[in-house]
């Protein structure tokens, strides 16, 4: 078929193009480390599911979610990047019974950061958003890069946090 004039179709955008990278990224550290995730295809304010295992391979109890927010370049803030979370976001993740983690990709330098979202926000009332906010600014330390030493981060948090709820509390 000859290429002729197209009338307006849909069309594969950088930010498509970085947002694959961003989970590629991510789940290569997350496999390395000999645990798996599942990729949901509807994004209701999570992409993918961690479920982890112990040396010997044994599936662990409980999950935790992971959001990526990909960017051609993160804002930088002191020792760290700074991203402006939904609220819609802040409020459901806030009072999720599983760890939740953010991760922001960088996908001019190729490096990712992730932020333990409960953790974060019980550790300093001052971080809640005011009221009719329609964002909060989250601080990700460039420290917490995702790398197999992450993941074994984000491990050992997801098994803090389920120890906690056992023993009635939730961080």
């Amino acid at each position: 078929m000859a290429r002729t004039e197209w009338t307006p179709r849909k069309r594969r955008t950088r930010q498509h193009v970085i947002a694959d990278q961003s989970v590629n990224f991510v789940e290569r550290f997350i496999i390395d480390e000999g645990h798996t995730t599942l990729r949901l295809e509807k994004d209701y304010g999570y992409d993918l599911v961690l479920f982890t295992y112990d040396e010997q391979g044994y599936a662990e109890p409980g999950l935790a979610f992971l959001q990526l927010k990909a960017s051609e370049a993160l804002e930088r803030s002191g020792a760290g990047y700074v991203f402006d979370l939904d609220i819609r976001d802040y409020n459901l993740w806030v009072v999720e019974n599983n760890p939740v983690f953010l991760i922001l990709f960088d996908a001019a330098r190729r490096r990712a950061y992730w932020l333990y979202v409960q953790g974060y926000f019980e550790g300093d009332a001052r971080r809640t958003p005011k009221k009719g906010a329609k964002t909060v600014r989250v601080r990700v330390p460039e420290r917490q890069t995702m790398s197999r030493r992450g993941v074994a981060q984000l491990r050992r948090f997801k098994e803090v946090f389920f120890a906690s709820a056992k023993r009635g509390g939730k961080s």
